[in-house]
């Protein structure tokens, strides 16, 4: 038997292994020939045990008589990554099944939007992750190449910035990675008000809701190359201005009593486990 378990970098794992019930029970785990843990004589036989599993392994010993033999892998390391082989004989039988581990390190994305008086810049971020994400970049639904990358290595972890220069606003422009992970820029309409006048700016928010999990929203606005936080939801409400608040119903941004100071971009940043959205609005007062 083949079976493939993904794990997480640094937690625990099961490798499962099953087997006909039997008596008198032989486990041997294995890897590339290095002994991962035995099994013999009703107790663990750890004395050939390969140094990089000590302490870390563990069987299931009250679910041995009823054909468990799975391994339980702890605090793991790149280096656990590959194929397994676990053996087991009885007095009855004797059976060999093949476990392919991967591994992965949980991803955490960020993105930063950036302008000058000559271009406007997005900059995805990927954090500690394991494998390199494959970061791909759509204009509309046209596929396009990133103006730049930065990639760096903590130990077996990647860090990368992939960098796209804004040229069209008029199209959406979404990055990918093979994670699953997807994020997304849009520029909407430049919005013209007069001074004490009330402003309300959208945010691209799809179908999310406030109860989705993990679902969050930051406003910021950027102006004379200064970013400021103005309002933000994580669970709860935040105005972290005078005169700001979001809308409860579609996370628009409400600005009263508008002054000359309040010309500027403004970032509607939402955020899930899965993806980012970035709507990017441009103010005249």
């Amino acid at each position: 038997e083949q079976v493939e378990v993904t794990g997480l970098f640094s937690k625990d794992c099961i490798l499962p292994c099953s087997f006909p019930p039997g008596h008198d029970e032989v486990i041997h785990w294995s890897k590339e020939n290095k002994i991962v843990h035995s099994y013999y004589r009703q107790q663990d036989q750890l004395e050939e045990q390969d140094p990089r599993y000590r302490g870390r392994t563990q069987l299931f010993h009250e679910n041995i008589p009823s054909g468990n033999a799975s391994l339980k892998l702890s605090n793991l390391t790149m280096t656990d990554e590959g194929s397994y082989t676990c053996y087991v004989g009885t007095t009855q039988d004797r059976k060999e099944v093949e476990v392919l581990l991967h591994l992965r390190a949980p991803s955490s994305y960020a993105l930063e939007y950036q302008k000058t008086n000559t271009e406007r810049r997005l900059k995805c971020y990927a954090f500690l992750t394991y494998p390199a994400p494959n970061i791909s970049w759509v204009q509309g639904n046209v596929s396009i190449q990133e103006t730049g990358r930065e990639e760096t290595m903590n130990g077996a972890l990647y860090s990368i910035r992939s960098d796209k220069d804004i040229i069209n606003t008029a199209d959406t422009y979404y990055l990918f990675s093979k994670k699953g992970a997807e994020s997304s820029l849009s520029v909407s309409d430049d919005l013209s008000r007069k001074k004490g006048d009330r402003a309300v700016i959208p945010c691209d928010h799809g179908n999310d809701t406030a109860s989705t999990a993990g679902f969050s929203v930051v406003w910021t606005l950027h102006r004379n190359a200064v970013t400021s936080v103005l309002a933000s939801f994580n669970g709860t409400f935040h105005s972290h201005q005078p005169r700001v608040q979001i809308d409860k119903t579609d996370f628009s941004l409400m600005l009263d009593d508008l002054t000359g100071d309040d010309s500027g971009e403004y970032l509607c940043n939402i955020s899930t486990p899965l993806y980012t959205k970035l709507t990017v609005s441009t103010l005249h007062v």
